[in-house]
């Protein structure tokens, strides 16, 4: 053997050696999360029960719903709630924990929370001995696990712990621990750092561990960024929580969050010039008082901290805002973030268990503040409605009135206000206001003077004045704008004395209209689940047109006004029986479909018109991947699967160079960044597109397109970049450029294609970034400007 083969064979042998030897990182005791107190025995610690302690490894969803269980049955103190599934079918659950006494009366506490949320009974409930709401809120973002996996510890010292702190929690008390907002997240997530796990740590940011795959844990199935749901309450996740909310009427909740590793722990206030004006000073008042409880917990154990900085607290739509149009103190935590097991800061290694532990003792601090402030809590509660009528009364604004000519859109709209806990009143009189007339029964009134007056007023009002320009988050975003409806604010008050009915989502009729055999079916432009209805039929293979200039049909005393965009269904070239498809199609759909018994009309179009042309069944591909944004691909993907069932191709945007395009007719190209698309790809596109096929690009898709010339003759708005501020002033001066959501009202031609439907000339959109467009030199390119 010489001498090179045998420094080789040594170099296996060491290898061999440490591997045999591998380091596991040392798991942490329980007294390093939890007080040093008693525990019943009985209970099963979460390390027990996982047969890993809290921290070694990601608790992934069905371990900790398991764990959950495993307490439920233990202990007399806890009981869990279903309150939703996942679009992946995942149970939300909560877990209410409190004394033995509270348990047995719970039904009345509940039920005096209640009369305290209502404006006609809260001044009546007697509040001396009355235990406080806590919900305990963790992880909606599924990739800042820090939270979830701290909640079984929480869980844990709440039903086992023997201190006399315990006691005077529970007894004072009713703590609603939700340990998981977000379980598709949370399980994505989970999966992917626990499969990158080694049994040596490594802390490089740059680490396969770290850094997880495209779209990452951070949204729902959907890719929606679950934080922002809690106003539109498009999924089921939103929805049900929602419900649990009013039907607990919590005085406080915490909404556990993470951000990036370089920070330390933030808890609220934030910024105190960026809180919604319409929340009452009081709840910062009491928001900054709960925070001496977490400075005082994180002192004790070291941890760095800020507040009052970064973290707005404007948009209702937010966990920890939202609570505050209530009477309820909304509380964000954010704590840097390990992403992973172990990551290096410029603060030192952040490891999972430091981050669970910074989790733990805020919730902790949280319930000590709640027990000691509980009658200060319950008072702003009851004095709530007070507080913000008062302020209200001084505005000229007292009411807010709706109407639309679609019913399935308008029932939509009221279910919101309903799960909201908004009262909505049908106008028993027909009024104009500015103009635009309101049909009694036909249109609806929202009064501010009601039991939830700011959820109610932020529906429908349109921000124009800030008095901070700087946005962590949206500053704009009118309901009833994304809705489409017309509405008006209103000077007067309640025209009504009972609330209005739900107006009914029936099953769709068809209208026969004429005396003979039907000659065609339409179903005509601007109903809410038309383009629905369409794909369905599409699918089937039923020959479908639209009109693109207006019909006027008439056959005696029938007529019918057949709108632009309309869709045409004709008897003739069909392999189907048509009516009993189109009866099936829109069982659950309800639309008015009229059977026409001729082409003919009162004008000189007729059915079978050049400009009635034939419609093709949008074959999508739609363009995801790394460097996409996950939310805009995703907005997409619920767009056409929930909302249309249009099923869509989902192409990596690396595998558009060596994918055949033949099959597809359009492409959707959401917000993100194509650079890495090179010349290869723009000349396949422009190929492509010379072939009749169509592009549909959002955002940072567009300007790419406008940058390659496949969109010749559209040009960016240049941005003022110019500053005249001092150095100390960037970061907020940078911060108020910056467009996080706001909404514009843009001017649009009805006669496009793209605005078939619409009846208003004027439409809302919303829009991120600063980013805008010159109108195009073709005139007939641009169908909507601001």
């Amino acid at each position: 053997m010489n001498n090179t083969n045998h420094r080789h064979l040594l170099l296996c042998i060491g290898f061999m050696f440490f591997s045999a030897f591998a380091y596991n990182q040392e798991s942490k005791a329980l007294n390093y999360y939890l007080p040093e107190i008693e525990y019943d025995p009985k209970i099963p610690t979460p390390a027990s029960y996982l047969g890993y302690q809290i921290g070694d490894w990601h608790v992934s969803h069905d371990q900790l719903l398991g764990y959950f269980r495993a307490l439920d049955e233990a202990s007399p103190l806890i009981e869990l709630k279903t309150y939703a599934f996942s679009h992946e079918n995942r149970s939300l659950i909560y877990a209410i924990i409190t004394s033995e006494k509270n348990k047995q009366n719970i039904d009345e506490i509940k039920k005096s929370h209640q009369a305290l949320a209502d404006i006609k009974t809260a001044s009546s409930v007697n509040i001396e001995n009355l235990p406080a709401i806590l919900y305990q809120g963790y992880t909606i973002h599924g990739n800042e696990p820090s939270g979830n996996n701290a909640a079984l510890l929480v869980a844990y010292y709440l039903v086992a712990g023997k201190s006399e702190e315990v006691k005077q929690t529970l007894e004072n008390t009713v703590v609603l621990l939700d340990p998981c907002l977000n379980p598709d997240g949370v399980q994505r997530f989970s999966t992917w750092v626990n499969s990158h796990r080694g049994q040596n740590l490594t802390s490089d940011p740059v680490s396969r561990e770290l850094n997880e795959a495209w779209p990452g844990g951070r949204f729902n199935h959907y890719w929606f960024d679950m934080n922002r749901d809690w106003l539109p309450l498009v999924h089921p996740e939103s929805r049900g929580r929602i419900q649990t909310f009013h039907e607990w009427h919590p005085n406080v909740l915490t909404d556990h969050h993470e951000m990036g590793t370089n920070s330390t722990f933030f808890f609220q206030p934030g910024i105190p010039s960026s809180v919604n004006p319409n929340t009452p000073w009081e709840n910062q008042v009491l928001t900054e008082q709960i925070g001496t409880y977490h400075a005082k917990a994180l002192d004790s154990i070291g941890s760095q901290y800020y507040t009052k900085a970064n973290f707005d607290d404007f948009y209702y739509g937010k966990g920890s805002t939202y609570p505050d149009a209530h009477g309820c103190i909304g509380i964000l935590f954010e704590q840097a973030s390990s992403r992973g097991h172990l990551q290096e800061s410029v603060n030192g290694d952040v490891s999972f268990p430091f981050t669970i532990r910074n989790q733990v003792n805020t919730s902790l601090s949280t319930q000590r503040a709640t027990v000691g402030m509980r009658k200060q809590l319950l008072q702003f509660k009851q004095g709530f409605h007070r507080l913000v009528l008062d302020k209200l009364s001084k505005e000229k604004i007292k009411s807010y009135v709706f109407t639309d000519a679609d019913e399935v859109k308008l029932s939509r709209f009221m279910d919101l206000l309903r799960q909201h806990h908004v009262d909505v009143y049908a106008l028993k009189q027909s009024i104009n206001i500015d103009g635009v007339s309101f049909t009694a029964n036909k249109s609806y009134q929202v009064p501010l003077e009601q039991s939830n007056p700011i959820i109610a007023k932020t529906i429908f009002e349109e921000v124009r004045n800030f008095q901070d320009s700087s946005f962590y988050d949206v500053s704009g975003w009118t309901v009833a704008h994304a809705f489409g409806l017309t509405f008006k604010p209103y000077d007067q008050g309640l025209q009504a004395n009972a609330q209005a009915a739900p107006v009914k989502s029936t099953t769709g009729e068809i209208i026969k209209l004429g005396k003979n055999t039907p000659y065609a079916y339409v179903i005509t432009s601007g109903q809410h689940y038309v383009h629905k209805v369409l794909a369905n039929l599409q699918k089937l293979d039923i020959l479908t047109k639209t009109n693109q200039v207006e019909i006027q049909w008439s056959n005696g005393d029938d007529k019918l006004n057949v709108p632009l965009g309309s869709i045409i269904i004709p008897i003739n070239g069909q392999n189907e029986v048509i009516e009993p498809i189109l009866r099936k199609a829109i069982e659950k759909s309800p639309l008015k479909v009229y059977a026409l018994d001729g082409g003919n009309g009162t004008s000189n179009v007729t059915l079978g018109h050049p400009q009635v042309v034939s419609l093709e069944l949008p074959q999508a591909l739609v363009i995801v991947g790394q460097s996409i944004t996950a939310t805009s691909a995703g907005e997409v993907w619920h767009h056409l699967d929930a909302e249309l069932g249009i099923a869509a191709t989902y192409l990596e945007s690396q595998r558009l160079r060596s994918t055949n395009l033949s099959r597809y007719n359009t492409i959707i190209m959401p917000e993100g960044s194509y650079n890495a698309w090179g010349e290869s790809e723009i000349k396949k596109l422009k190929d492509w597109v010379s072939l009749g096929n169509v592009i549909i690009a959002l955002g940072s898709g567009a300007e790419w397109l406008v940058d390659q010339k496949i969109v010749p003759t559209l040009n960016r708005k240049s941005q003022d970049s110019s500053s005249s501020s001092n150095y100390v002033s960037l970061d907020r001066e940078s911060d108020a450029k910056v467009v996080g959501g706001s909404v514009f009202e843009a001017k649009v031609d009805n006669t496009h294609p793209l605005f078939y439907g619409y009846n208003n000339k004027k439409v809302a959109f919303m829009h991120s970034g600063t980013k805008f467009f010159e109108p195009t030199n073709n005139k007939y390119d641009t169908p909507a400007e601001q």
